[in-house]
C-alpha cells in the first residue's frame, strides 16, 4: 500500500490570474504569489497550492461544475467579516435563515443548527424562539465570492489561517467518498462506512 495521499492543489479557470492572486493576498494575507511549473499560482500556509490556468471566458459556476466552494481556516471568523465590511470588499454571500426570507452574513448571527446539523427546520426554528435559543455570536463560517464566480467558505476560530477543503456537489456523496477512498487511499471521514475488502 502506498502512503495516504496529501492534497496538493486546487486549480482555477481565471480571465485574469494575476489579479485573481492578488485579491486572494489582500483577503488572505497568510498567502503569497509563486509558480508552480508554468502555473501562476498561490501559496498557502499548509502547503496547499492554488493554481491558475488562464482563459478568455469566466467559466461557468452552476450547475456545470463539481465543485461549489473551497473553505478557508481563520483565526477569527467575526473580527474577518468585519474586516470585509470596513473595506466593501470582497462581495459578502448572505446565508438564509429559513426565517421569512432572513439572511445573516455569517452562522454564528443565527440559530446555532440542532441534532448535529448545520441548520434548522422550520419546526426547529419556531422551537428555538418558542424556548429563547440565541445565536452564539462567536466563531461561525461565512461565504465570499471570489474571482471568476468562485466561492471560499472562511469559517473560525481556528489556532491557525490556512486552506481547509473543497467542497464538490455529488448525486451520491457517500459512492464518491468510497471512490476516493479506494483509489487515492484517502482517508473517510470519521463515522463513514469502511470499503469492504474483496475476495
Amino acid at each position: 500500500m502506498l502512503d495516504t495521499p496529501r492534497f496538493h492543489h486546487l486549480h482555477l479557470n481565471s480571465v485574469d490570474p494575476r489579479a485573481a492572486i492578488e485579491f486572494y493576498v489582500r483577503q488572505f494575507p497568510v498567502t503569497s504569489a509563486t509558480t508552480w511549473g508554468d502555473s501562476p499560482a498561490l501559496a498557502t500556509p499548509n502547503d496547499v497550492l492554488i493554481l491558475f490556468n488562464q482563459v478568455t471566458h469566466q467559466p461557468p459556476v452552476a450547475p456545470d461544475t463539481a465543485i461549489w466552494h473551497f473553505g478557508w481556516h481563520v483565526t477569527d471568523s467575526r473580527a474577518r467579516l468585519q474586516s470585509y465590511r470596513e473595506r466593501q470588499d470582497p462581495p459578502l454571500l448572505p446565508l438564509y435563515t429559513g426565517d421569512g426570507g432572513g439572511s445573516v452574513l455569517i452562522s454564528s448571527d443565527t440559530w446555532p443548527g440542532a441534532g448535529g446539523t448545520l441548520g434548522r427546520t422550520l419546526a426547529e426554528i419556531a422551537e428555538a424562539k418558542a424556548t429563547g435559543v440565541q445565536p452564539r455570536r462567536t466563531g461561525g463560517f461565512a461565504y465570499l465570492r471570489g474571482p471568476d464566480g468562485a466561492i471560499v467558505e472562511y469559517a473560525g476560530n481556528y489556532p491557525a489561517e490556512r486552506f481547509n477543503h473543497v467542497h464538490m456537489w455529488q448525486d451520491e456523496p457517500l459512492c464518491a467518498q468510497l471512490w476516493y477512498q479506494r483509489h487515492l487511499q484517502a482517508a473517510l471521514v470519521p463515522n463513514a462506512p469502511q470499503i469492504a475488502d474483496e475476495a
